[in-house]
C-alpha cells in the first residue's frame, strides 16, 4: 500500500492546458521533454565553497594555481634540452655507419634531428671510438668516448625534468 502511494507520489501527473494561454502548453511540454536532473552536478560547487573557506587548503590551492605559471618556462626549458642534445649527437656521433650488427639503425643514427633514445644503454656502446664512418664521410675513425657523458647526463638531466 505504501509503496503504491510513494509511486503515485512519484508519477507525473498531466494537468490540462490553460484555455487561455498555449504558453502554458508549450511550458509543460518542455518540462515532460527535458530532465532537469543534471541541475544536481551543481551541488559540487559546494564541496569548493567549502574548500574555500579553510585557509590551508586556500594556501594550497592557491600555490597549484600559481604553478600554472611556471608551465610554459619548465616546458621550455625541456625544449631547449632536448634541441641542444639533438645538435650535439648530430655533430659528433651523426656520421657513424649504419650496422647491422650493430643497435644503430635508422632511428637512431643521430642522421636526422628527431633521433628516439629508446634502449640507450645498448646504443651507447655503438657510439664509442673505432666505429665505421659513413661511405660519404671523410673521416677515418668515427665515434667518440664522449657517448658516456652524452648519453648519461641526457637519461639524467631528464629525467628530473
Amino acid at each position: 500500500m505504501e509503496k503504491q502511494r510513494a509511486l503515485q507520489r512519484l508519477s507525473v501527473k498531466k494537468q490540462p492546458c490553460p484555455a487561455l494561454g498555449g504558453l502554458g502548453c508549450v511550458l509543460q511540454e518542455a518540462n515532460n521533454f527535458i530532465n532537469l536532473s543534471f541541475l544536481r552536478l551543481f551541488r559540487a560547487a559546494r564541496l569548493i565553497k567549502l574548500l574555500c573557506q579553510g585557509y590551508t587548503v586556500r594556501i594550497l590551492l592557491w600555490t597549484f594555481v600559481q604553478s600554472f605559471k611556471a608551465l610554459p618556462y619548465v616546458c621550455l626549458l625541456i625544449t631547449m634540452l632536448f634541441f641542444i642534445y639533438a645538435i650535439i649527437g648530430m655533430q659528433i656521433f651523426g656520421n657513424i655507419a649504419l650496422d647491422d650488427d650493430t643497435s644503430i639503425n635508422r632511428h637512431n643514427a643521430f642522421r636526422t634531428f628527431f633521433a628516439t633514445g629508446e634502449a640507450w644503454h645498448e646504443i651507447m656502446p655503438s657510439y664509442l671510438s673505432n666505429q665505421a664512418c659513413d661511405e660519404h664521410d671523410n673521416a677515418s675513425e668515427c665515434g667518440s668516448d664522449f657517448a658516456y657523458f652524452y648519453f648519461i647526463s641526457f637519461i639524467f638531466l631528464c629525467s628530473f625534468l
